[in-house]
């Protein structure tokens, strides 16, 4: 197979696991009218990606990816997995985590069976592992030979994709703005990507107190469109 469209298969926006249903506290921002417009967009999205995502998700990416680079035992993932589900304080944002990575591990299993994913998947499924996405997309991608870089880069860029497509909904923004956000944005992901490997381990789940209070928030909102 192709492992660059893998890559983009794994990470269309219309890959079915459900994305589109989680704003990951945007919502509260958008319903205080902290983002409002284009520019709080991307001062958002920016703040998002170089003080959360780099510390959680992208990190988990990599520390699941070192993983597999070693073929350490399952014991490794399962207690990598374990101290993902301990820095996740929202509710919300945990089961989003976890149910973003049984749908993408089920729609993969169906294209291409994987050990390391299905023995993911059935741990989550009998209660010794939580489930958190970043793990099973780092497997995946992986497993399909495909560089860190790419991977890594996928992933962000996918994150950023769905708080620009969440702004453009909720705010609203233009579909031009959206663009002009994405595309600006670019270097960034290049920066994070590129110093991801050094980020130190106590660093690890760097807590975004802002994010997680918005994300409690969002469950208690009079009026809801997202799940989280």
């Amino acid at each position: 197979m192709n492992p660059l469209l893998t890559l983009l298969q794994i990470n269309d926006s219309v890959f079915p696991i459900g994305g589109f249903t989680h704003s990951y506290g945007l919502e509260t921002y958008i319903d205080k009218r902290i983002v409002k417009d284009s520019a709080t967009a991307e001062a958002y999205a920016t703040s998002m990606l170089r003080y959360s995502f780099y510390y959680n998700d992208a990190a988990f990416f990599w520390e699941t990816w070192k993983i597999c680079e070693k073929r350490a035992t399952k014991d490794k993932l399962l207690a990598l997995d374990r101290f993902i589900t301990t820095l996740k304080s929202p509710s919300e944002i945990r089961d989003a985590s976890k149910k973003l990575a049984i749908r993408f591990l089920k729609v993969v299993e169906n294209l291409k069976s994987v050990r390391r994913c299905k023995s993911y998947l059935e741990s989550i499924q009998s209660g010794r592992a939580h489930g958190h996405y970043a793990m099973a997309f780092a497997m995946y991608a992986h497993s399909q030979h495909i560089s860190f870089e790419d991977a890594l880069s996928a992933f962000y860029y996918n994150s950023l994709n769905g708080m620009v497509t969440n702004c453009a909904k909720l705010v609203p923004i233009s579909q031009m703005d959206g663009q002009k956000i994405l595309f600006k944005l670019q270097p960034l992901i290049r920066e994070l990507v590129a110093k991801q490997k050094e980020l130190a381990e106590d660093m690890i789940g760097n807590c975004c107190v802002a994010q997680d209070i918005r994300c409690m928030q969002h469950e208690k909102l009079y009026t809801r469109i997202y799940i989280s």
